[in-house]
């Protein structure tokens, strides 16, 4: 019996390939968003939450890897693992930053004292 949805660690798209997600540790605050593509494709795919653990580090740099590979929850628990990914970047590398429009009017507004 075949299924028309893929499922599975074997069937989640390539690191790399154009459908997968990235991060770039050169860019932390795109984690979140990185994070968000992931458990996406995560639950698009079936994965478990251990699968996700060991999945979520092939989409990364290899420092990176290394790095969240020695995390508590890796290979067992994606919340904590996830927990502790986010837990490990700046809280203002994380928070959403403003557009060069909102500091443009901000600093009109502030020359108009």
């Amino acid at each position: 019996m075949s299924t028309s949805m893929a499922t599975g660690v074997l069937d989640i798209p390539a690191p790399g390939s154009r459908r997968a997600p990235e991060f770039d540790s050169r860019n932390p605050e795109e984690l979140k968003e990185f994070l968000e593509e992931f458990e996406e494709l995560a639950e698009r795919y079936g994965l478990t939450t251990k699968e996700k653990t060991k999945m979520v580090v092939k989409y990364v740099d290899k420092e990176t890897k290394k790095f969240w590979k020695r995390l508590e929850g890796y290979g067992d628990d994606y919340v904590m693992l996830k927990r502790k990914i986010m837990g490990t970047y700046s809280k203002t590398l994380l928070e959403d930053k403003p557009t060069v429009a909102e500091l443009v009017k901000l600093v009109k507004k502030s020359g108009e004292h």
